[in-house]
């Protein structure tokens, strides 16, 4: 039992804090230690667990409150109340490819480099800069949603209506995101001669609180699950589907990025 408030505005007893540090990990929101300190990781992991049960999650647990309850119960208890929901960040088992990327294709280097071309002469397995002058004039940096970007203009473009719709449909997502880059000059990895789609600005890779989802395992980020069909809905490609699943992945797909050729200044 806490004899105070721990979380947002809380009173944040050390004692307390370290009593939910330690059930919000074993109930799978990761509090990014136990410390006794409440920061920013473990409000926002009282928030990811409010998620699961209530509409409007306010990072604060009160003493014999809804979200002590919860937390405090044993998991045979909660699951029984129906709030064994994972985390944002808690791994789940990739669906079967057939079901992902519904009527969304993915793009070739043929495709991109007939629409778009080289955006370099060569590259390696490390970033490098777009010497294309046409591309180059089409790139830019902007501030969308939650993140910074820099990548194909009509891509960004494209990406705040995305956003729009996960921060309306998916709130607690959204306020979790964050990315892994855009815009990319290099080689697919694990190839010696497929181009990356990083290297055009049209895919991004997005990571939830800090934390990247590991590229082949075919296990995904829940909260990715969550996003994903609003990608889709949108014409981007999830990684999840690629042969060698790449959950944190998401590209244009092949509709939209012929509808973004014409969109070039």
């Amino acid at each position: 039992m806490i004899r105070w408030s721990v979380g947002h505005n809380g009173r944040n007893f050390r004692d307390d804090v370290i009593s939910v540090q330690r059930l919000l990990r074993a109930k799978g929101c990761d509090p990014g230690g136990v410390d006794g300190v409440c920061g920013r990781r473990t409000i926002d992991a009282i928030v990811r667990f409010q998620a699961r049960f209530l509409t409007r999650p306010d990072g604060l647990i009160e003493p014999n409150g809804v979200t002590w309850r919860r937390l405090a119960a044993p998991e045979r208890a909660a699951r029984h109340h129906g709030d064994a929901s994972p985390c944002l960040t808690d791994f789940v088992s990739r669906a079967s490819l057939g079901s992902l990327n519904v009527d969304v294709r993915p793009v070739s280097n043929q495709l991109m480099l007939s629409l778009f071309g080289a955006p370099r002469d060569s590259y390696g397995s490390d970033c490098q800069s777009v010497t294309n002058a046409e591309l180059s004039r089409n790139m830019t940096v902007s501030t969308v949603g939650p993140l910074r970007v820099q990548g194909l203009r009509p891509a960004i473009d494209s990406l705040r209506r995305v956003l729009v719709d996960v921060q309306k449909e998916q709130p607690s997502v959204y306020a979790a995101l964050g990315t892994a880059g855009m815009l990319c000059c290099r080689l697919q990895r694990g190839s010696a001669t497929a181009i990356s789609n990083h290297s055009w600005g049209t895919a991004i890779d997005l990571k939830i609180d800090g934390e990247l989802d590991a590229r082949g395992d075919k296990k995904i980020q829940y909260g990715l699950t969550l996003i994903a069909p609003i990608f889709n809905r949108h014409g981007w490609y999830w990684g999840a589907g690629f042969h060698t699943e790449d959950a944190m992945h998401f590209e244009g797909g092949r509709t939209l990025v012929q509808a973004w050729k014409n969109q070039l200044i």
